[in-house]
């Protein structure tokens, strides 16, 4: 399984460590698939695109891969479980981790003792509706440093992977309303926390994992 999985190569905090993982074709063996708990088998019987199916597995399969790894187990000995907002956690391991996806490719973080993390990747592609997508996502002040790089799709998947990073670590995602952490670009390369709820603490790092993927790191340092 570690043919699919090479290590990011960056200056990221602590020890975290981020993997790109590859989700695409073949699908899993029944091997593979037995790495997973019961309910996940049963998450991926939900899906009918058979694409679909192979990608959640994939994506199960190598964070087990890559927590067992840090933690010294196997795979299938992983407890992995989800908050009541939803955010997964591994029960009884000083670690946390963060994994996201887009298309046939995902990214995996795990780190200890940091505090809590949260990674989002995205595939740089147009997107038709991305001004209505802003109005009901982006702040004001977002939107208008949107207009500032001309809408640029580079600039919208700044703000975006930012956003979604800081949710993640924040330990809401998407229950939370995406315009309560505001993301500023007046440097694309250096975007920063305006603002976040319950936190004036969390850091950023952005990097490009890949030749047309673009990528946020966001880290809530411990109390």
């Amino acid at each position: 399984m570690w043919e699919r999985v090479v290590e990011v190569t960056a200056i990221f905090p602590g020890d975290t460590q981020v993997y790109l993982a590859q989700i695409g074709p073949p699908a899993p063996s029944l091997a593979e698939m037995s790495i997973l708990s019961i309910e996940e088998r049963t998450r991926a019987g939900v899906f009918e695109l058979p694409f679909l199916r192979s990608r959640f597995v994939w994506r199960r399969v190598l964070l087990r891969t890559v927590i067992a790894a840090r933690l010294g187990c196997r795979p299938d000995e992983v407890d992995l479980r989800s908050s009541s907002m939803g955010r997964p956690f591994v029960a009884g391991a000083e670690v946390d981790f963060s994994m996201s996806h887009s298309r046939d490719v995902a990214l995996i973080t795990v780190t200890s003792g940091c505090g809590r993390i949260g990674v989002d990747v995205e595939a740089v592609l147009p997107i038709p509706d991305q001004e209505q997508i802003a109005e009901v996502a982006f702040t004001t002040q977002e939107r208008r440093e949107l207009r500032r790089y001309d809408l640029s799709s580079e600039a919208f998947y700044r703000i975006w992977t930012c956003k979604e990073a800081c949710l993640k670590a924040i330990g809401t995602g998407f229950q939370l309303d995406p315009r309560a952490v505001e993301i500023g670009i007046m440097d694309l390369a250096a975007p920063t926390v305006r603002r976040a709820p319950g936190s004036s603490r969390l850091s950023l790092m952005c990097f490009e994992p890949t030749n047309g993927y673009t990528a946020a790191l966001a880290l809530q340092p411990e109390e």
